[in-house]
């Protein structure tokens, strides 16, 4: 059995049987081309969670009724036979794993834009506004009918496309749970009391177990809405007990709407398993299976949750975007080569901004056809000198090592990581923690020559001739030239620990993300914290969740934000800034952190591209960002080198 029996154990949903309780979560990335169809990006994409353990897989929010249901650009359609192609080959990729295939159906409501559908959106009533702002179209009766039938036929066509199941979006304000929240106060059969609410839900049920196809029906249910007059637990039960009693085999239980906040798409605070008690709930009231997820990603824990009986399945839904194999390495116990969600939530940023999604840790998350990892190993070994260990040069020589290069990674400081080791530090930064941990850990299994405390220089380069020279030598803090600025702490100093700062007076310069987070970390000490920031919004440059998160905690910490203000000295009382009224004020601190920003090293690509022709500058040597872009660079650099090398032996091939 290896690790973890419970989690690892079988499970039967109608005549289907589980391989294991690992479900991968439903999650728009946005992947499918314009017309809706599957294409081989979708495909690779499932495969390889598919491949890397999980006992089934819901492909994500799939339209029954496009235009009007539609959410987003990407998004599968499942609404004609057209569709059925695509969806077989999808099926089949997943299915050819042992991992069972369930396909999410799925109607935007409300929660859409004209501007996305071309058509009003619609609800069940008028009340509340779409995500744009605009009023919503309430549905006829007609319609209702209509959209039914749409459910049902997106059914069969999920059936002859070899889907062993379907999966019904009731949940996260979308429509069927807009039909089933108590603000439905529509005045005919489909609405007011619960038996009301309930019945378009009930009557796409009925219909898919009428056709006798075979099919499972799960359903995605929000146990708690919560939001004011929208659903709470002791009405989900009820209706989880319906949908038990007319022939649904799967109960997925989740939370939140878009205007709840932060309990649809949690941020890092948030603890692991926050909302398994939702899904427990339901589970001590029907005997059919319930999954429990979101914020899970310690095997430990989910393997806990399934023992405890507390849920059947686990579903995971951002770790498999950082790790398509966290199962297989859980179930043969090397759970520390499991690649870290950092809980940054750039993945549900870029859906948002109606933009296909990515992984921060992961590069190859929406790109598996371009950056997969059984790639021939190179036919000569070339030797590549990689100088800095932070994310992009780690992932750099990862990737090179694993393509069969001599690699040597050079780091001037004591160990690698680079920036991680300060970003780790702030509250709810722990994930980052656990990231730098496992880039160490795949560093020391690797057969990478490492060279630590190690200042490369331009005659090491005409001593090791490499045939390729990757420069990932960072950034460092850009200082602004003020008067009184030698007095001021970097906030490295302060985040390493090595200057304490407790119980002052703070101002800190710079309001991007990393001067809150180090306001955020100050805060915990009984510092009295003000932030400076030039433009007009704090943290502007974070993803909204995490964000808005933050910015709460600094307010519940007493922390004045003052925007639109510049600095113009700093003296022994304090910061004398200016705001756009061009009023002057002083503002008393005992200590002075600058958060300003960093700006590139990388003086030695200069002078290495007039040595050797291979040379390549990555990550913040590059160009400033974040360590997203860092990882995805050291990838990208990795698969180009390679490209360069194979081609000689490609050419000799073809001729």
């Amino acid at each position: 059995m290896g690790s973890y029996p419970y989690l690892f154990s079988e499970l039967q949903i109608g005549n289907i049987t589980l391989k294991n309780r690992v479900v991968m979560g439903p999650m728009l990335v946005g992947y499918a081309d314009q017309s809706g169809k599957v294409n081989e990006n979708v495909i690779k994409y499932y495969e390889a969670r598919a491949r890397g353990g999980a006992g089934l897989i819901i492909v994500e929010a799939s339209c029954v009724d496009v235009p009007t249901g539609k959410e987003g650009a990407g998004q599968i359609h499942i609404d004609n036979a057209g569709c059925i192609p695509g969806l077989t080959s999808l099926a089949r990729a997943i299915k050819k794993y042992d991992c069972k295939a369930f396909i999410q159906l799925f109607h935007a409501g409300r929660q859409t834009s004209s501007q996305i559908t071309g058509v009003p959106p619609v609800a069940p009533t008028r009340q509340g506004l779409t995500p744009s702002r605009e009023i919503p179209r309430e549905l006829s009766l007609r319609e209702i009918k209509h959209i039914i039938a749409q459910f049902i036929q997106a059914a069969e066509y999920a059936r002859q496309a070899g889907f062993d199941g379907v999966e019904l979006h009731a949940a996260h304000g979308y429509l069927l749970n807009e039909f089933l929240s108590p603000r439905n106060t529509r005045q005919d059969e489909y609405g007011g009391c619960l038996e009301n609410r309930m019945r378009i839900l009930l009557e796409v049920i009925n219909g898919i177990k009428s056709q006798n196809n075979g099919l499972a029906v799960s359903v995605r249910l929000n146990i708690d809405d919560f939001t004011p007059g929208g659903l709470q637990p002791e009405q989900s039960i009820i209706i989880a007990r319906e949908l038990e009693n007319q022939g649904a085999g799967l109960i997925n239980c989740t939370c939140g709407t878009y205007e709840s906040g932060l309990t649809s798409i949690e941020p890092a605070s948030y603890p692991e398993g926050w909302r398994v008690y939702l899904a427990e709930k339901v589970k001590q009231m029907v005997q059919i299976p319930v999954i429990t997820g979101g914020m899970i990603y310690n095997p430990d824990f989910a393997e806990k949750v399934v023992a405890e009986g507390r849920s059947d399945l686990v579903f995971l839904g951002r770790s498999l975007l950082a790790d398509p194999s966290w199962p297989l390495k859980a179930q043969r116990g090397k759970c520390g080569n499991i690649r870290p969600c950092i809980r940054c939530n750039g993945c549900i940023n870029l859906h948002f901004a109606g933009m296909p999604v990515s992984c921060t840790v992961n590069p190859a998350t929406g790109r598996e056809k371009q950056y997969h990892s059984r790639l021939a190993k190179v036919p000569v070994k070339s030797k590549v000198d990689i100088i800095g260990a932070g994310p992009a040069g780690i992932q750099a020589a990862l990737t090179l090592d694993n393509m069969g290069f001599e690699v040597s990674l050079f780091e001037k400081s004591s160990h690698p990581g680079g920036l991680l080791r300060y970003a780790s530090t702030p509250p709810h930064k722990e994930r980052i923690k656990d990231y730098h941990k496992f880039l160490t850990n795949r560093l020391k299994a690797s057969g990478i020559n490492q060279f630590y405390d190690c200042q490369y220089q331009l005659t090491d380069l005409q001593t090791r001739r490499p045939d390729h020279l990757i420069i990932a030598t960072g950034s460092r803090p850009q200082i602004p030239t003020l008067p009184g600025i030698e007095e001021c702490l970097n906030l490295e100093d302060v985040l390493d620990g090595r200057i304490p700062v407790s119980e002052n007076e703070v101002v800190v310069i710079g309001g991007g993300s990393n001067g809150c987070e180090v306001a955020d970390y100050l805060l915990q000490f009984g510092n009295r914290i003000t932030i400076l920031e030039g433009r007009p919004r704090v943290a502007a440059d974070m993803e909204k969740k995490n964000r808005r998160d933050l910015l709460n905690r600094l307010e519940a910490g007493g922390v004045t934000l003052l925007v639109r203000h510049k600095v113009l000295n700093i003296n022994s009382q304090g910061v004398v800034t200016v705001d756009s009224a061009q009023n002057q004020r002083e503002i008393p601190a005992q200590r002075v952190i600058l958060a300003t920003g960093y700006k590139p090293v990388n003086q030695l690509y200069h002078q290495a591209r007039r040595l050797m022709s291979s040379v390549h500058v990555i990550g913040d040597a590059l160009r400033v960002r974040g360590f997203k872009s860092a990882i995805l660079e050291g990838q990208m650099t990795a698969y180009m080198i390679y490209r360069e090398q194979v081609k000689p032996k490609q050419r000799g091939q073809s001729s």
